[in-house]
C-alpha cells in the first residue's frame, strides 16, 4: 500500500472522507509513527524481514568503533579468521556487560566479546590483526515523504500500520471503535505468539548478540 493509499483507508476509518479535519500532513506523521512502531515489534518477534550485513576491517590496537549511523538493532557479530565466503573461517563475538567487562581480558588478540556504549561498541580483547569484522542488524526505517511511498514492512503488515496511525485519531477524538480495538489485538497477539514460538524454539548452544555497528563500513 502507498502513502496515499493508507491515508484512504485511515480517513474512512476516522469518517473524514475529505481529509479536512485529519490534515495529510498530520496523518503522515502518524503513518511514520506506526511504521517505527511495527518495525520494532516485529525485530522483537523475531523476524529478520530487516537484516542487513555491513563489514569493515579491524584497525591493530582499536578497540572502539561506531555503529551505523541508521543502526537500531544487532542480530550478530563476528570476526572473519581467514578464508574467503564461501568459505570462511568465522568466529562470533558476544555481549558483555559493563560489570563482565571485569572479566574479560584486557590484552590484545582476536576479538571474542564487546560492549556497547552509546553510539559505539568496544573489543576485547582489542585487536592484533587487521581482521574483517562483519555485523548483521536492522537499520532503522526510512520516514516515508511522499503518496507514492510505501512502508518498509512486509504487505501483511500494512493493515496493522494503518490501524496503529488511526489510534492517534481516535485518542484525538477521545473515541475507539471496538472493532478496529479487536482488529488491533489480533496483530498484536499474533506478535507475541512469534516471539514466544521463537524463544521456544531457539538452541540453548547459539549465542545472539543484542545491538551495535562501527566506523567505514562496507555495506
Amino acid at each position: 500500500m502507498q502513502v496515499s493509499q493508507i491515508q484512504t483507508l485511515l480517513s474512512s476509518w476516522l469518517d473524514d472522507p475529505n481529509q479536512s479535519y485529519f490534515l495529510p500532513a498530520q496523518t503522515l506523521v502518524w503513518i511514520n509513527n506506526a511504521q517505527r512502531q511495527v518495525q520494532l515489534q516485529l525485530i522483537q518477534a523475531g523476524q529478520n524481514f530487516y537484516e542487513k550485513p555491513v563489514e569493515t576491517t579491524l584497525v591493530i590496537n582499536q578497540s572502539d568503533y561506531m555503529l551505523p549511523s541508521d543502526f537500531i538493532e544487532l542480530h550478530r557479530l563476528e570476526v572473519v579468521i581467514s578464508g574467503t565466503a564461501p568459505n570462511e573461517n568465522r568466529s562470533p563475538i558476544t555481549e558483555v556487560t559493563t560489570n563482565q567487562q571485569d572479566l574479560v581480558a584486557l590484552s590484545t588478540g582476536t576479538p571474542v566479546h564487546y560492549l556497547i556504549k552509546k553510539d559505539r561498541f568496544t573489543l576485547f580483547p582489542c585487536p592484533d590483526q587487521a581482521l574483517t569484522l562483519r555485523l548483521y542488524y536492522s537499520p532503522m526505517v526510512t520516514d516515508l515523504a511522499n503518496s507514492t511511498d510505501v512502508p518498509d514492512v512486509p504487505e501483511e503488515y500494512m493493515e496493522y500500520v494503518c490501524l496503529l496511525a488511526a489510534f492517534n485519531g481516535f485518542i484525538k477524538d477521545d473515541r475507539a471503535p471496538q472493532n478496529l480495538m479487536a482488529k488491533k489485538a489480533e496483530y498484536e497477539t499474533l506478535l507475541k505468539q512469534m516471539a514466544v514460538d521463537r524463544t521456544t524454539d531457539r538452541s540453548r548452544q547459539v549465542v545472539e548478540v543484542g545491538g551495535y555497528g562501527i566506523g567505514d563500513w562496507v555495506y
